[in-house]
């Protein structure tokens, strides 16, 4: 009996301490659930068409329009242009700088200024323009589609650049974002090297938040007029947007990059400029090969302020390299030219691939495992990255078929790599670009 108690007293006992052990123990934390996408509630999307052939740079004359949707899905009727939408053709340009649901742009009308609008859509579908501010050029000018851009880290600062004096000098003001109020302009202190007439139009222009610097791309040329790539001398130079002061202007070798993309017009119409995560930055550009230019993507890692002339995120080119936008986890939706196809801005030779920045591979955009098609129109921005996806455009035009398809909006979940089909639009108008506008 005495046996029986001591096994019933260790038994307790044991059954004590394993509790208490138990009971010390931290609890295991429920696994976290994977945050859910941002989603932009309350946007619309622009949808720019041209009549005749491909706008851009003042190549199109014969009329622009454009459409406000709600959505760019299959479920959405297709999109009219015929009597509908708004006719831009006189008054502005196709090239704008765009944040939240504004634009803001020198305009085709002969203003002297800048101009800030946005476009509403009544119940019934109708669209309209509304000026939301104007103000005049100080002293200095800028001209339509001749300017590059950066939104300060403030987010209610823009600095605009450009050129004049016959591009001999570099030219900049700072306006505020709410009523375009000029609160400051300068020329910077940039000089031609020798033997140089003129530079780019207008280079390229980015505020980078890791070291609070803007970076401005662009090169020097023999002449005014068109460029000679392999002629030209590209340079990076990096301001403190606090005074505007240029800290450093370094020439990149031509092996590296002869010249950035849209030198002449800015990102007005098409994304040269991306970042990722870490907040490397990415530009598009060319360099000549064989006598042809073809695209390049080079990266300037966070911390350092050139090249890495060591990476090359587009490595044996069709031909030039047009558009790149980040989607997230090191892929890079691209849109450039096979050279073999033709080289004119209405030339069917344009595509879509996915970059992969970890080993510089890319592959065409597909839908239901056949390649979208190419494209007419160089001078195109048909993609914009929003809520998680990527709506890609394709202008209607199919290689060998007689008549072209309706042009139709693909729309690529940046997470899955899963593409659908969406809206399409009217015959009869040359696509252009979209713009997914924030209204919030």
């Amino acid at each position: 009996m005495k046996e029986i108690k001591k096994m019933l007293v260790l038994a307790i006992t044991l059954v004590t301490m394993i509790t208490m052990a138990v009971s010390c123990q931290k609890p295991v934390p429920e696994p976290e659930p994977e945050p859910e996408p941002e989603v932009l509630k309350d946007y619309n999307f622009d949808l720019f068409v041209c009549a005749v052939k491909h706008g851009g740079m003042s190549q199109n004359k014969n009329g622009t329009y454009v459409r406000s949707v709600p959505a760019l899905t299959a479920d959405q009727p297709r999109v009219e242009f015929t009597g509908k939408g708004i006719d831009i053709t006189q008054n502005y340009t196709l090239e704008s700088i765009v944040r939240g649901k504004y634009y803001y742009q020198v305009p085709q009308k002969a203003t002297g200024g800048f101009v800030k609008f946005h476009i509403e859509r009544n119940a019934a579908g109708d669209e309209s323009i509304v000026e939301d501010a104007e103000v005049p050029f100080k002293d200095n000018v800028y001209s339509a589609r001749k300017y590059t851009h950066a939104w300060l880290n403030d987010s209610t600062t823009l600095v605009v650049v450009g050129t004049s004096d016959k591009a001999t000098k570099v030219i900049w003001s700072k306006l505020n974002e709410s009523n375009l109020a000029i609160q400051s302009e300068g020329t910077f202190d940039i000089t031609l090297p020798e033997g140089y007439g003129s530079f780019s139009t207008t280079g390229l222009l980015t505020y980078r938040k890791s070291d609070g610097k803007l970076y401005y791309f662009y090169f020097a040329k023999p002449a005014a007029g068109m460029s000679d790539a392999a002629k030209s001398q590209t340079y990076i130079a990096v301001i403190d947007p606090s005074t505007m002061k240029v800290e450093s202007n370094t020439a990149v070798p031509n092996a590296v990059m002869e010249e950035t993309a849209g030198s002449a017009y800015g990102e007005l119409m098409q994304n040269m400029i991306m970042y990722d995560e870490a907040d490397n930055l990415y530009v598009a550009g060319l360099i000549t090969v064989s006598g042809q230019e073809m695209g390049i993507l080079r990266r300037i890692p966070v911390g350092s302020r050139t090249f890495d002339a060591s990476w090359n995120g587009f490595p044996n080119p069709e031909g030039k390299l047009l558009t790149v936008q980040y989607l997230g986890n090191g892929k890079v939706l691209s849109y450039s030219r096979d050279e073999s196809l033709g080289t004119k801005i209405d030339s069917k030779s344009h595509f879509y691939s996915i970059i992969n920045l970890a080993n510089s591979s890319r592959e065409r955009v597909k839908f239901n495992g056949q390649d979208l098609p190419y494209c007419g129109g160089r001078f195109s921005q048909r993609s914009a990255v929003a809520n998680g996806k990527a709506y890609i455009g394709i202008g209607g035009e199919v290689e060998g078929e007689a008549e072209a398809n309706y042009p139709t909006i693909y729309i690529y979940d940046c997470r899955t790599g899963v593409v659908e089909k969406g809206v399409e639009l009217s015959k009869g108008f040359c696509f252009d670009i979209i713009r997914a506008m924030d209204v919030k």
